[in-house]
This record gives structure tokens, C-alpha cells and sequence, in this order.
């Protein structure tokens, strides 16, 4: 291979990749506004619905015998207690959140030292309504415990009797998860493998089979330059746009973590150590490179753009499918074997970073493997444009 042919390619295939509007649109502008008009959405919705339960409590109390319990509810801020003449069809209706029915006897019964019945009226395919019976429920335990301790406090009893065991917790990691953190473990390696898997796809199919749908690629074959310099600098430059596209993700993504705050559990314990970032950037960049180099290979063989793209398809549902398959998975529970599994390694490996754990074991391992699927790669993309029946194949 030789640098300099190779870098002209390179140059030739980015200036025509970024003259091309649909290629700018579908690796930049797309993956950076993608994710703030998503999550913007997502967390105005949320927090929509729970101001609305939570400023505003629309129940119904039927209370069928003057009980302490409804005066207990009245003392709560943010309920509305409304009028219904059928709380079952109400809540249905969405008119109130939910029903709650006290029995006549509610108070004797409670008196006498038993168990009084409560009635609760929801609707559980209600978001709203399940809302609200999860704040009654948390209200009817306060009236509970209140109740307990008076009847303790009767029988001259000490009211610790109520907690025979207090829990100390003690937390061993280095530094306090946070539920963002806890989030973005989950999310960013899953969006990151889609990612380099998706987004070479477009450059790979503009710069093979579009090359030969157009017409353009017998002529490139005919300059000096050799046919290995046209394939490294095709594939630096569908690298390029594969880092392009989950930079301009990422920053997205960044974006709306500071958009909506709220829907990423807050923004504390988000610092991630610029070691792990790089290390982090590098795995993602291999992994773009094995795709991007396939891609390419696939794009070759086809004999149109439509063609590729369906050859195509499958390589992002394998992506997909191994990001979802550690997508739940505790890092700190998967077997050696799993950081041998391809794209499994990197998905774990980013889980690691992101939680603060670098073991050089398992670090070895995935780039020890990664760099081995890039040469595999490249050399099967080497092997279908050495192939006249390939490239000429129409």
C-alpha cells in the first residue's frame, strides 16, 4: 500500500462524501438532533403526567361514616377531592385519578384493635391513575404506622417495637452510583454499537455499488494508482464518516442529558475519567473499522445501491441483537468467556469504563480480539476487490 495514493483516494472520497446532502444529513444532522427532540419529548411527556398527578390529585372519597381517615386525607397538600356519583365509571372516564370507598364502621373497627377494610377504585391501564394509587397507598401506610403507635402508646408499650432491625448500609464502591450513571451504562454502549454498525452503512454503499451503479468505479481502476490504495483510502474514509456519525450522537445525546436532567435521574455522578473516555473512543473506533471494512466488502459485491442495502441489513440486526444481549447484564458478574464473544467485549468493556473498572485482563483481551477482527476484515474486503467477477458484476 502505498500512503500517498492512499491519501489521495482518501481526500477524493471525502470531498465527494460531503458533497453529498443526503450523506451529510443522514451521519451528521440526524444523529446530533435525533436524540434531543427524542428525549425532549420523552421527558416533557413525563413530566407532564406526574406534575399533573402530583399537583393535582383528582380523587373521589366516599366516606360512609364521618372516618378520622378523611380528615387524615384532607391535611394532605396537592389532593382535590371531587364529587362522583360512580366512582367505578369516573375513573374509567379519567374524570378522577381514583376512588377510595371508607366503610361505616371504619373507625369502631380500628378502635377495637382490628383490621379495617379500604376500598381503592384505579385503573391500572391509567399511567395517571396508577400514579395516584401508589400515593394513596404510600398515604394509607402513614395513617397505618400512626395508628400502630397510638395503640402502642395505649398499652404503654415503646414504640421501637416497630423496627426490631435498623439497617446500616455501607457502600463499597469507590465512589456512589448514581442512578445516571447507572443509566447511561445501560444506554451508551447499546447506542454506541448501533451506531458504528449504522452508520458506515451509507458511506459504504455511496463509494461501492453506487460507484458501480453510476459508472465511476471502472475509471478509478484505470489510474496509476493501484487497487489496494483505492481500497484503504474508501475505507479510511467510510471510517471517517462511521466516527463522524457517533460523534455527532453523541453529542446529541449529550445534549439532552443537559435538556432534560430529569429524565437521566439528575446530573450528578456523571464524571467519567478522560482515561476511560479514550479507551472508551478507541474500542468504538475498532469496532467502526471491522463494520465499515464488511461494509465495504458487501457494497462491492452487490450489483446496485438497492442491492447493498438489503445485503446490508443484517449486519446492524447482529449489532442490535448483541448490544440488547448485555443491555440488563451486571458487568460485574460476566464470566471471562464473554469478553471472547465479538461486539459482547465491547459492550461489556464500555460498561466497565463507564462504572470506573479497568481490568487489564479484560481490557487485553478485547483489544487483543478487536484488532484481530480488523484484519480479518480488511482482508476479506482486500479479497473481494482483487476479484474481477466481483467488481465487474452487474
Amino acid at each position: 500500500m502505498d500512503l500517498r495514493g492512499t491519501a489521495i483516494v482518501f481526500k477524493k472520497e471525502i470531498r465527494d462524501l460531503f458533497r453529498d446532502k443526503k450523506t451529510l444529513i443522514t451521519s451528521i444532522i440526524i444523529p446530533l438532533v435525533i436524540f434531543p427532540i427524542m428525549f425532549g419529548l420523552m421527558g416533557r411527556g413525563i413530566d407532564s403526567s406526574t406534575k399533573k398527578v402530583t399537583e393535582n390529585l383528582k380523587i373521589s372519597v366516599r366516606d360512609e361514616g364521618k372516618s378520622s381517615f378523611y380528615e387524615f386525607i384532607k391535611t394532605v397538600p396537592n389532593i382535590n377531592i371531587m364529587d362522583s356519583e360512580d366512582l367505578k365509571k369516573d375513573v374509567q372516564d379519567g374524570k378522577i385519578y381514583l376512588g377510595v370507598i371508607i366503610p361505616a364502621d371504619f373507625d369502631k373497627v380500628i378502635a377495637d384493635g382490628k383490621s379495617a377494610d379500604l376500598r381503592i377504585i384505579y385503573d391500572d391501564a391509567s399511567q395517571s391513575s396508577s400514579m395516584a394509587q401508589e400515593m394513596i397507598q404510600s398515604i394509607v401506610d402513614e395513617y397505618s404506622k400512626e395508628i400502630v403507635k397510638s395503640r402502642l402508646a395505649s398499652r404503654g408499650m415503646d414504640v421501637s417495637i416497630l423496627e426490631p432491625v435498623k439497617v446500616t448500609e455501607e457502600i463499597v464502591a469507590k465512589e456512589k452510583t448514581s442512578f445516571a450513571k447507572i443509566m447511561l451504562s445501560m444506554m451508551l454502549p447499546l447506542l454506541l454499537i448501533i451506531y458504528a454498525t449504522s452508520t458506515p452503512i451509507a458511506a459504504a454503499v455511496d463509494l461501492g455499488a453506487g460507484e458501480k451503479e453510476r459508472g465511476t468505479l471502472e475509471p478509478l481502476l484505470t489510474t496509476q494508482t493501484s487497487r489496494m490504495n483505492l481500497l484503504f483510502g474508501k475505507f479510511f474514509a467510510i471510517t471517517l464518516m462511521g466516527i463522524i456519525g457517533i460523534v455527532s450522537s453523541l453529542a446529541g445525546l449529550g445534549v439532552s442529558m443537559k435538556l432534560t436532567p430529569g429524565l437521566f435521574g439528575g446530573e450528578g455522578g456523571l464524571t467519567i475519567k478522560f482515561g476511560a473516555l479514550l479507551l472508551i473512543g478507541l474500542v468504538t473506533i475498532l469496532l467502526t473499522m471491522v463494520f465499515a471494512s464488511l461494509e465495504l466488502a458487501i457494497s462491492i459485491y452487490a450489483r446496485s445501491f438497492k442491492e447493498a442495502q438489503t445485503y446490508l441489513s443484517p449486519l446492524t440486526i447482529i449489532g442490535m441483537a448483541a448490544a440488547y444481549g448485555t443491555y440488563m447484564l451486571d458487568v460485574k458478574n460476566a464470566g471471562l468467556m464473554m469478553f471472547n464473544i465479538p461486539i459482547v467485549n465491547i459492550s461489556l468493556i464500555i460498561k466497565e469504563l463507564i462504572n470506573g473498572i479497568q481490568n487489564p485482563t479484560h481490557l487485553g483481551i478485547t483489544f487483543i480480539w478487536s484488532i484481530v477482527y480488523v484484519a480479518l476484515s480488511i482482508m476479506f474486503a482486500r479479497y473481494m476487490f482483487t476479484r474481477e467477477e466481483v467488481i465487474f458484476r452487474t
